[in-house]
């Protein structure tokens, strides 16, 4: 009977898992008696002993059985920045684990203006294109304008941007190096060069004893460099990146007509990767270093395509991308007005909307040497004429601009009188509708496109620095071509939902081309530039040659 039972609770056993066990030790064992302790000598002796005495032999005891343990490594306690407790990890070596961080990727928007340069990022990922604010208060620059400035000051050190503009902010407007972007177009190819603007360059270069390699090249490089890492350094500060690995890329504008001049192509691209140059190795470093020596030291430097984090974009392409996100496209002829500092982009194009994806054949474009510096130039001649000395600063040009925008506050009292002021601006509106130039351009679109009802219904956009000065729309809703006689229609660019104009309260108007050179180059619309555009005229229409016999038959 006791054999039979010892196998029942075996084969329970082996069902449990547990059959080993069970086979190893017998299941009906007799429980042995509880053992009598006996005590030691030492034991004895130690219950004589006084209750205090007792403990703290006992304690004793205890430190001398710890030690003989082997010894724990134990994660110190560290307090953060906030003052909260975090447990540092460590692994069986000693060494600290630290958290991975996060990889983000941000494409980075770079309007570099002959004036200012714009910026605008857009997290791969996220819907929102932020606008950049760099809290300067200059006082003639807003906080979403980074400065396109360079001088030099009495030290003989190289001012670049923000510190530039605000050392310039009390000289002569036209003090400095300026416009360095027009100088560098204009020394590959005549049709850009602008004269006052080289000879400026050249002599603020002799008057500070600058030698012959200081090109607007070299310039222009070390400005660019300058941009991205201010940029690099604004966000990396905001609180959403403080715990992340950034990866960034940098879009910027060129003009289409700069992107089909292969000299001028060549040159902005070599000026391009020299400042990826000099801007990665800046970030490496982490502290300031000599931009002007950096710039010897990676002048030759080539970066293979795959390595490339900088890279030319279209201007006018850039421009059309918050127009082909809104709801407002439509198929049809479009014109771009760019107005800057130094220059204005005019660019043409055919959108078509094939089963509801977008492509754009651009007609034609010109980047002309026309922008508000020649408003700039007449205004500073009407400022001297009314004051005794022939002085005139930044800070009064742009404060007679100021003036002529409806949505701001009057400005403090300038000897120049506002009428004059719009007479100025509306006469230099008026030269540059009537120049060679803007109906050239006109002339070479239409050699892509010629029928005449075509032309009649062309949508303007005008954007940039001068897309708000008075009278712009009276003046570009009148057709290039006599014939036509009709008015176009002439507005500013739709604001998209995902832009963020950030602290600066950036207005899209002079946003715009940011915003499109925020998105990674797949998302942009397809196109096709002007070398590449056929003849789009259509067909004449069939028709039937009849005798008179036919048509009045017996």
């Amino acid at each position: 009977m006791m054999k039979l039972l010892q196998g029942f609770w075996r084969f329970l056993g082996w069902l449990r898992g547990e059959k080993e066990e069970s086979r190893s030790k017998p299941l009906l064992v007799r429980e042995k008696p509880p053992s009598k302790r006996v005590k030691t000598k030492k034991a004895r002796e130690d219950s004589k002993l006084p209750s205090k005495q007792k403990k703290a032999a006992d304690k004793e005891s205890k430190r001398k059985d710890k030690e003989s343990l082997p010894r724990r490594i134990s994660a110190p306690k560290c307090k953060s920045s906030k003052g909260s407790k975090t447990q540092v990890n460590r692994n069986k070596s000693g060494a600290i684990i630290r958290r991975k961080k996060q990889r983000v990727y941000l494409q980075i928007g770079l309007d570099f203006g002959t004036s200012a340069t714009k910026v605008i990022y857009t997290q791969l990922g996220k819907r929102i294109s932020r606008a950049i604010c760099f809290d300067h208060n200059l006082p003639t620059y807003p906080d979403y304008c980074l400065p396109s400035l360079a001088a030099i000051d009495s030290q003989g050190n190289l001012l670049l941007g923000i510190e530039a503009a605000r050392f310039l902010s009390r000289k002569n407007w036209d003090t400095g190096f300026q416009r360095f972007k027009v100088a560098v177009a204009g020394k590959h190819d005549r049709t850009f060069y602008d004269e006052l603007t080289h000879e400026n360059f050249n002599r603020y270069r002799r008057k500070h004893s600058l030698d012959s390699d200081f090109t607007p090249e070299r310039l222009t490089a070390i400005y660019l460099a300058y941009a991205m890492h201010e940029s690099r350094e604004r966000i990396s500060k905001l609180p959403e990146y403080g715990d992340t690995d950034i990866e960034m890329a940098f879009n910027i504008c060129v003009p289409i007509d700069h992107i089909e001049n292969n000299k001028v192509r060549e040159a902005f691209e070599r000026i391009f990767t020299w400042a990826e140059a000099i801007e990665k190795y800046w970030y490496e470093k982490q502290e300031q270093i000599d931009l002007l020596r950096a710039s010897f030291e990676f002048q030759d430097t080539r970066i293979s395509k795959g390595d490339r984090r900088v890279f030319a974009v279209p201007e006018a392409v850039a421009t059309m991308a918050s127009y082909l996100v809104s709801l407002h496209k439509k198929p049809g002829l479009h014109a771009m007005i760019d107005i800057g500092a130094g220059t204005t982009d005019i660019s043409i194009c055919n959108l078509q909307l094939p089963s509801g994806q977008s492509k754009s054949y651009w007609y034609a474009a010109k980047n002309i040497s026309r922008g508000t510096i020649n408003i700039e130039r007449k205004i500073a001649s009407l400022i001297k004429k009314h004051k005794r000395n022939s002085l005139c600063t930044h800070q009064e040009i742009y404060q007679c601009l100021y003036k002529l925008n409806p949505n701001q506050s009057e400005s403090r009292r300038l000897p120049v009188k506002d009428a004059d002021i719009k007479s100025v601006v509306v006469e230099a509106l008026e030269d540059l509708r009537n120049s060679e130039e803007y109906y050239k351009t006109w002339g070479c679109a239409y050699n892509h496109l010629r029928k005449q009802t075509e032309w009649e219904k062309v949508e303007i956009f005008v954007c940039g620095g001068g897309a708000s000065l008075p009278g712009i729309k009276d003046v570009f809703a009148r057709p290039w071509w006599k014939n036509l006689e009709v008015r176009y229609s002439v507005s500013k660019l739709p604001t998209p939902d995902d832009y963020d104009s950030g602290d600066g309260v950036a207005p899209f108007t002079r946003m715009a081309v940011a915003y499109g050179l925020s998105k990674p180059l797949p998302e942009l619309e397809e196109y096709i530039l002007p070398s590449d555009v056929g003849d789009h005229t259509p067909a004449p229409l069939p028709y039937l040659k009849l005798d008179h016999e036919e048509i009045y038959p017996k």
